[in-house]
């Protein structure tokens, strides 16, 4: 005999109330907002969109680049494109997420993605972490690092890793 349980929605209410979801231009980013959405809507949470800035990234840039001086006018416009490009990203999600009714926070920080993300999610009381997980190969993940890997290590709190759509 199969027995089906159903438990109405307001008995999980409070398990998830702060939903964190770091964003990027990727493909994969988008899919996570998404699963984010979902849950957000589904037990009133409220959503965190966090976009961080890799600083990084600086140490693969060109060499005369990445010797530039820390106020040198290029450098602060890599910075500046960078944080626009956070902006446009958190915007999008802010409309899509004030259309489902959902309460959001945003914020942009520069700094080691991982790290800013599960400091982030520590200090400001997240229930959970929603974020992309690229699948790479042991290889990649010691040669490029794994953001979502390093999350879901070191983060206090739950953490969905939403894999790409393998289609």
């Amino acid at each position: 005999m199969i027995r089906e349980f159903i438990y109405p929605i307001a008995l999980f209410r409070g398990v998830y109330e702060k939903i964190l979801v770091p964003v990027d231009e990727s493909e994969l980013s988008e899919r996570t907002v998404n699963h984010a959405l979902e849950m957000a809507e589904k037990f009133s949470s409220e959503l965190h969109v966090i976009y961080v800035a890799d600083d990084r990234s600086e140490s693969h840039l060109s060499k005369s680049v990445s010797e530039l001086s820390l106020d040198a006018p290029e450098r602060r416009e890599i910075g500046e494109q960078r944080k626009q490009t956070g902006k446009k990203l958190i915007e999008a999600v802010i409309k899509r997420a004030h259309e489902r009714g959902i309460d959001t926070e945003h914020v942009i920080i520069g700094g080691n993605p991982a790290e800013v993300i599960t400091e982030y999610a520590t200090k400001e009381g997240m229930s959970v972490i929603a974020i992309g997980a690229k699948g790479r190969s042991a290889v990649g993940k010691f040669l490029l690092g794994d953001v979502a890997g390093k999350v879901a290590r070191h983060a206090t709190m739950p953490v969905l890793l939403v894999r790409p759509n393998e289609n």
